[in-house]
């Protein structure tokens, strides 16, 4: 049960696309409503909709219905843009974060016939397919796969959660995001019930971003 708890907090982080809420019940803004002062859309223009405050936990929207014609396959020159948007900045990410489905992508555009990437050979005589590091104009930067970002979504009329399977890739750098702990993770009894006891897990949390400008989103990704 606690590596499913784990998994919904990643989850919330990485792909639920929310915004964040002080009041009433208190939601924890996930990666995509801080990070949106550098955009890099590979989709149809209306394919995603950035909010009109950048860095405050208001979330971007992405189009409800978008079909594949308004989404694009990853490309090596959007790293490139965002990796140069993020640089000029003043930042400088170090890692890339997408589901499976853009790491194999990536991985075939950079072994591309017309790519300058080299496709090396080990040793053991292994033929390394896989690109996990990538070095950009703006410094190398590391290819992480997430298998969260690569789920289907819920489509219960949420415009801003529908159509994120495959949809973003985060490109950041590590040192400026903390999960910041206001009650640990713990477990308290609620009352009883007859012979047992009831009891609910409860852990508050949110994440920490420390400087949204640093960091970039690639979007309208057709995975």
């Amino acid at each position: 049960r606690g590596t499913e708890l784990r998994r919904d907090v990643e989850h919330d982080l990485v792909h639920s696309w929310n915004a964040s809420n002080g009041s009433g019940t208190r939601t924890m803004g996930g990666y995509q409503a801080f990070t949106n002062v550098n955009t890099v859309n590979a989709g149809a223009a209306g394919a995603y909709t950035a909010p009109s405050s950048v860095g405050t936990g208001d979330v971007g929207v992405i189009a409800r219905g978008a079909s594949d014609a308004n989404l694009a396959a990853l490309e090596l020159s959007h790293v490139d843009d965002i990796m140069q948007e993020i640089y000029q900045a003043g930042g400088k990410a170090t890692t890339m974060m997408c589901s499976p489905a853009n790491k194999r992508k990536f991985s075939a555009k950079a072994q591309a016939a017309d790519s300058n990437v080299t496709r090396n050979i080990d040793d053991s005589g292994k033929l390394r397919q896989s690109v996990e590091m990538y070095d950009s104009d703006f410094g190398a930067i590391k290819i992480v796969p997430n298998y969260i970002m690569g789920l289907d979504h819920d489509t219960d009329g949420n415009a801003g959660t529908s159509n994120a399977k495959d949809f973003s890739c985060l490109v950041y750098d590590p040192q400026w995001f903390n999960v910041a702990t206001l009650r640990p993770l713990h477990e308290t009894e609620v009352g009883q019930s007859g012979d047992s006891t009831i009891g609910q897990i409860v852990e508050e949390c949110t994440l920490e971003v420390r400087n949204p400008k640093g960091c970039g989103l690639i979007v309208g990704l057709a995975g």
